[in-house]
């Protein structure tokens, strides 16, 4: 049995510590032991991993809590929950039933992926030991994001490694029913908790002035958090091309959430209603570099890159998919133009593929990115796709409303008509006209979509059977 003793880790500027989402934990369970462990506790003992704390520490201090977490809960036992974590429910004693648990961070947007922060055990658990000596063991930590050299993916490679069946991992709408992608669950089962993503939606600054006293299992389904509440109604008119920080596209926390069913578009006053569609669409990545973007959805995973050569302009050095090929667990390509594969191949370890028949691998995800509007038949083209054995799919196509100021223009002097865009696109998508080809088109499941790189919309699919599961 896993002791009733909550720890909370805060390291770094204690002014700024969420008391109030540590303080909903308390009052759930009056009767459970509590320690709050700050920086007095990280600089007052010699921790094992201590050189390679005080070497995180000026870049992540969310790394420096992950290896906290572990050399606690080896010492002491009980439970680590992150500290913008919010509870909803007090904890069932039958979670703790087991020598230690953890939960998966998203079946859905990041499948296989533990997440480390919900996470408990009995005190001296050797799994957990094994990941406090193999982070020892390491020359460096930062040479890489804290998340994957001492937090999730670390946790998630031990645990394969060592093969340590008696972890118990729950469901991850038990801790996080809404993913920071988005992903909601929707279902009835036991909600306990609700994930702010401070430290992912770089909110830590604010987090602290957040009311949660009105979240709950009905807040975590909303379409978006009170953390990433909208800075205005409507997106700017002409938004410009995505920037190097991904700061720019977090909203303030302490932004009043717009409410969800006002009527508040002039189109409202314009169009029937039969003529007016409604699709959700997240503004979460607007900002977010591309980049940035695909290697946190793809870490760890396999997966197949629907045209991976960027054909006409294929360019080893600039190429989306070489870069891919260091997050990912394994990378293999697909595109029509083998000439353009000849210059990629150099460089990448995967297979290269010309024609789906070619494809009988399994994967984690299919990325296809900026690909639809080119092909010629798009209902063929999504077939292709969902003939590829795989569990996700992501999908991005350029968005005309999000280009609409800076990429057309007419001149009516002379009568010409001016278009900013790749000669040799088909079409311009818009959030429901994406929505509605991929509904009509295709029997992928729409989790979520957003408006993605300034540019673009970027949609998450999975096969039906699993989101009906799921």
């Amino acid at each position: 049995m896993i002791p009733k003793t909550f720890h909370f880790i805060w390291v770094g500027d204690e002014s700024r510590r969420p008391d109030n989402c540590i303080e909903t934990w308390r009052k759930a369970h009056p009767d459970w032991g509590f320690r709050l462990w700050g920086n007095a506790d990280l600089d007052g003992r010699a921790w094992i991993n201590k050189a390679h704390m005080d070497a995180m520490r000026d870049r992540e201090w969310n790394g420096v809590a992950d290896m906290l977490r572990w050399e606690i809960l080896h010492e002491h036992g009980g439970i680590v929950f992150d500290a913008d974590s919010v509870c909803t429910r007090p904890l069932d004693e039958d979670l703790l039933d087991c020598p230690a648990f953890a939960c998966w961070e998203s079946e859905i947007a990041r499948p296989g992926l533990i997440a480390a922060g919900y996470f408990g055990c009995q005190q001296g658990n050797p799994f957990v030991k094994g990941i406090i000596d193999t982070i020892a063991a390491q020359a460096s930590v930062v040479e890489d994001m804290a998340w994957k050299t001492v937090g999730p993916l670390r946790l998630t490679e031990c645990y394969r490694s060592f093969g340590y069946t008696p972890l118990r991992i729950y469901p991850s709408h038990y801790f996080i029913p809404r993913h920071f992608t988005g992903v909601t669950y929707q279902g009835k089962d036991p909600v306990y908790a609700h994930q702010l993503w401070g430290t992912t939606a770089r909110q830590y600054d604010t987090l602290h002035k957040v009311d949660v006293s009105t979240i709950g299992h009905e807040a975590a389904q909303r379409a978006a958090p009170v953390v990433e509440a909208a800075a205005a109604a409507e997106p700017p008119s002409a938004p410009e091309p995505a920037p190097e920080s991904a700061s720019a596209a977090q909203a303030q926390a302490d932004a009043p959430a717009a409410p969800l069913d006002a009527p508040t578009s002039p189109l409202e006053k314009i169009h029937a209603p039969y003529f007016l569609q409604r699709v959700p669409v997240g503004s979460e990545l607007a900002r977010l570099p591309r980049m940035d973007v695909f290697a946190s959805l793809l870490q760890g995973q396999r997966v197949l890159h629907v045209g991976c050569a960027d054909w006409p302009i294929t360019d080893p050095a600039t190429s989306l998919h070489v870069r891919l090929q260091a997050h990912c667990a394994h990378l293999d390509g697909l595109d029509p133009h083998g000439e353009a594969l000849a210059q990629l191949r150099p460089h990448v370890t995967g297979e290269l593929f010309t024609d789906f028949a070619q494809v009988h691998g399994s994967y984690d995800v299919v990325l296809a990115p900026e690909v639809m509007e080119h092909v010629p038949d798009v209902e063929l083209f999504l077939a292709q796709l969902e003939s590829v054995d795989a569990k996700m799919y992501l999908i991005s196509v350029p968005d005309a409303f999000q280009c609409r100021a800076r990429h057309f223009d007419y001149q009516a002097e002379t009568e010409i008509f001016l278009e900013g865009v790749h000669p040799d696109h088909n079409v311009w998508y818009t959030p429901y006209t994406f929505a509605n080809t991929l509904r009509k088109y295709s029997h992928l499941d729409l989790q979520r979509m957003w408006f993605f790189n300034g540019i673009s919309l970027l949609a998450l699919l999975s096969r039906r059977e699993l989101a009906q599961a799921a």
